[in-house]
């Protein structure tokens, strides 16, 4: 490839980039598959460690990225502080604790999650919110064993990783969180 053809192609990339970065599946697609579902008589329940090899696990709409995304852009970080760092100057900063939780639930054969629990806590506030999350997720594909659609359990990790906590600047200053630029107006709380 010459440079020329090189430099054309950086140039399509660069004007595609923003409808590929925006680009958001459709979390409803699922949801039509099986019309007037309703999964309420007894079966088994295929958990993590119990998986035969021939089982089809359920499938989030648009997979594992899409289901990481789900819960990145749906969390919300409860103020948690773990610790305070003091600088040179006396200033404090708040510290939000971090960790993982671990939610395990099962997906029915209509694809709806069902019977959510902490498998894993980092504390009570950061658990009711991982719950919050996978109790909202959308139909997923039902799992599936030899062609029949089975009840599958899953454990989905929720990460919380932000570090420091929103500051109380002062009137009329610039501040950052989580590294965007933010401008305190009072008049406006």
């Amino acid at each position: 490839m010459n440079l020329k053809t090189a430099k054309k192609l950086f140039a399509i990339l660069l004007m595609l980039m923003p409808f590929v970065l925006s680009a958001q599946e459709d979390y409803t697609k699922y949801e039509s598959l099986y019309p007037g579902c309703v999964d309420d008589a007894g079966s088994t329940i295929y958990y993590p460690n119990k998986w035969p090899a021939d089982l089809e696990l359920p499938v989030f709409p648009g997979g594992d990225i899409e289901l990481t995304r789900f819960v990145n852009q749906n969390i919300e970080y409860p103020d948690v502080v773990d610790s305070v760092t003091v600088d040179s100057l006396g200033n404090e900063t708040q510290h939000r604790a971090k960790g993982v939780v671990l939610v395990g639930f099962y997906v029915d054969r209509c694809g709806r999650t069902r019977n959510h629990q902490i498998v894993q806590s980092v504390n009570e506030a950061y658990d009711k919110e991982a719950l919050r999350i996978m109790e909202n997720l959308p139909v997923f594909k039902p799992g599936a064993l030899y062609g029949e659609r089975v009840k599958v359990g899953l454990i989905v990790p929720v990460h919380f990783t932000r570090s420091q906590m929103p500051k109380n600047p002062n009137e009329g200053e610039y501040y950052y969180e989580d590294g965007e630029e933010y401008y305190y107006d009072e008049s406006y709380y």
